[in-house]
């Protein structure tokens, strides 16, 4: 594997009335190609912060982000988003989708932006769509499909560009039992089809999805856990059984 995303000394200050808040704290990370790697971490230790940041939506106050050897720090706003079109997905907790356009015109637009073949662009997403069994949701407005259902449109648009990493925060957040393991089941499946995936989740059952977790407190990480390459779903409960102990053992 090669190295996607090298974080070296990354700090990220807010400051609110003259006040400063340093939500993250000189942070070091290595993540490498086909890597799914979870942040773990109390309310306000700084997980989405360093989401938004890594990828780029947010500006970091020092410190560097490489992005596949090229410094994001440096690139233009114009840059920036045309990164993220061709090579990152997003899957956020909100959901944010545009309530103007129906499921399918919400999950191609990235393709369409992206200047990729719109029949491609159709085919892969009628695919996705049925693979997470939302093709019938298709010509629906975003107020007329579940929750469930919603997330899992969030996930077609996410993976519609083929991105070389996928960034999740809370992805499982809002959802049910059965669709969060829907959810969860294509992140695997995306990551073995070679996407690496970034993911902050309150969930051990979640987390147990991927290889390397990650626990952050008070804006810096206090430690890492391997779980190894996801084989089969029947290790879940081991795997999960594993990173519980683990976290009980850091004060979580």
């Amino acid at each position: 594997m090669s190295l996607l995303l090298k974080v070296r000394d990354l700090c990220k200050t807010y400051i609110v009335r003259s006040v400063s808040n340093n939500v993250l704290c000189n942070i070091d990370l290595d993540i490498e190609e086909g890597e799914f790697v979870t942040v773990m971490g109390p309310s306000g230790s700084g997980k989405s912060t360093l989401l938004y940041t890594i990828s780029g939506m947010d500006p970091a106050s020092s410190g560097t982000v490489e992005f596949e050897g090229i410094n994001i720090n440096t690139m233009s706003k114009n840059e920036l988003t045309e990164l993220r079109l061709r090579k990152m997905g997003f899957i956020f907790q909100q959901m944010y989708m545009m309530k103007n356009l129906c499921i399918m015109d919400n999950i191609i637009l990235p393709g369409y932006q992206a200047g990729i073949d719109k029949k491609a662009v159709d085919r892969r997403a009628d695919e996705l769509m049925r693979k997470l069994d939302i093709i019938d949701t298709a010509s629906k407005e975003i107020t007329e499909i579940s929750g469930g259902q919603l997330q899992r449109a969030c996930l077609c648009r996410a993976l519609i560009n083929s991105p070389k990493i996928i960034f999740a925060d809370e992805p499982t957040g809002a959802l049910n039992s059965k669709a969060s393991n829907d959810v969860m089941r294509e992140l695997n499946n995306a990551n073995k089809e070679g996407s690496t995936i970034l993911m902050v989740t309150h969930s051990e059952r979640v987390a147990s999805y991927s290889n390397r977790v990650i626990y952050l407190m008070d804006g810096g990480i206090q430690g890492e856990l391997l779980l190894g390459k996801l084989e089969d779903n029947d290790e879940i409960p081991s795997r999960e059984r594993k990173l519980h102990h683990w976290l009980s053992e850091l004060g979580w």
